[in-house]
């Protein structure tokens, strides 16, 4: 089968993991071609590629809807696709319909985030939103999402309840699994023996609020001298965070490290996770924070589905001081074992790509 993947980019995040761990776990029968928006190489193309599979890069519909629209339609005609799986928000509309009029005959959307992040309240962006919509009802075959909430954003609640198909995030449960000598290691190669290691991992974007814990380490480094944040990730704001760390003088003990490929080893060096999120869909970075046994100090806007374990403190970002409690009593319980509790409620990464392929599946031969 040849399955055309739609991602705004493919640097590390959630849903772009997602996206490549698609053809990862695929077997050979299915060769994957990835479009991505703009010209950035992103951290996972290349393993992608050493996997046999494509990636086209075309302008960004954000840059010129018409541009992306041309690029986009000629792709699809050069390509005998079975399906397009379009894993970005709104602008899904576009992309079902050009694959449409191309006669691509599985049609997925897929939706990874439960708020709108771009002016979601002005009138532009509500029109904009409505003719997306009914363009991905309209044109589309099959309607996923990460979680309930995040499919009712999309495709509206209604909609989604009568269609919609949840197709968790699967966890990788032995690769984020705590190891003693990885934390080790990974401390010793960052210079933390004794420190206490306060970490994030999140796109450096608004919506992730790292700046929120910036703020919030004059008032745990009172309380304790030897923490130190360490923010894994990468995009727009990176300055400005650089720039926040300056002008409180906090250089020695927040470090913005950039996107890395060992996140699971990273996790094990932590000693407690803090994710202040304004809005999230079903995060996988806290979910492997979770397979890890790293204690979560989270932002009340996650949802729910994704705190499957009582490692998780769900707190409201306007309470400085319940924050600063709560990392500063976190401790890691380096023998307990949460794969089982995780489990009851996500699955393995091989079952729920399995899942995805069987809806991939129902368009083999249908051209």
């Amino acid at each position: 089968m040849e399955i055309l993947e739609i991602v705004a980019d493919l640097k590390i995040g959630g849903a772009q993991r997602v996206a490549a761990n698609i053809s990862k776990y695929a077997g050979p029968d299915y060769h994957f071609t990835y479009l991505v928006f703009g010209d950035d190489i992103g951290d996972y193309e290349e393993e992608i590629k050493a996997r046999g599979h494509r990636v086209i890069h075309v302008p960004s519909p954000k840059q010129s809807s018409s541009s992306f629209s041309k690029a986009l339609n000629a792709v699809m005609k050069a390509g005998r696709f079975d399906v397009v799986h379009c894993h970005t928000m709104f602008s899904c509309g576009l992309v079902m319909l050009i694959a449409k009029q191309n006669g691509i005959p599985g049609r997925i959307s897929h939706s990874h985030t439960a708020k709108d992040n771009a002016n979601g309240r002005s009138v532009r962006r509500k029109l904009y939103k409505r003719t997306m919509r009914s363009l991905i009802r309209t044109c589309g075959t099959d309607f996923l999402a990460c979680g309930k909430d995040a499919g009712c954003e999309l495709y509206g609640t209604e909609r989604f309840l009568k269609k919609g198909v949840v197709i968790r995030n699967g966890i990788d449960t032995a690769a984020y699994r705590y190891d003693a000598e990885t934390r080790t290691r990974i401390r010793e190669k960052l210079g933390l023996t004794d420190q206490f290691v306060i970490g994030h991992v999140g796109h450096y974007e608004p919506v992730k609020n790292q700046q929120f814990l910036i703020r919030l380490m004059p008032r745990i480094l009172r309380r304790r001298p030897n923490a130190v944040l360490l923010l894994y990730g990468g995009g727009s704001t990176r300055e400005l965070l650089e720039q926040e760390i300056r002008s409180l003088h906090l250089e020695e003990c927040v470090r913005v490290m950039g996107n890395v490929g060992n996140i699971p080893e990273v996790l094990s060096a932590f000693d407690v996770f803090a994710f202040p999120s304004l809005f999230e869909g079903t995060p996988l970075a806290l979910l492997e924070a979770q397979a890890n046994g790293l204690p979560c100090v989270i932002s009340d806007q996650v949802p729910d589905d994704a705190c499957v374990t009582a490692l998780v403190q769900k707190l409201p970002l306007d309470d400085e001081a319940a924050w600063e409690n709560a990392i500063l009593a976190a401790e890691r319980d380096r023998e307990a074992d949460h794969t089982a509790a995780l489990l009851s409620h996500y699955e393995d990464i091989h079952e729920s790509m399995s899942k995805l392929y069987e809806v991939f599946d129902r368009y083999q031969n249908r051209r």
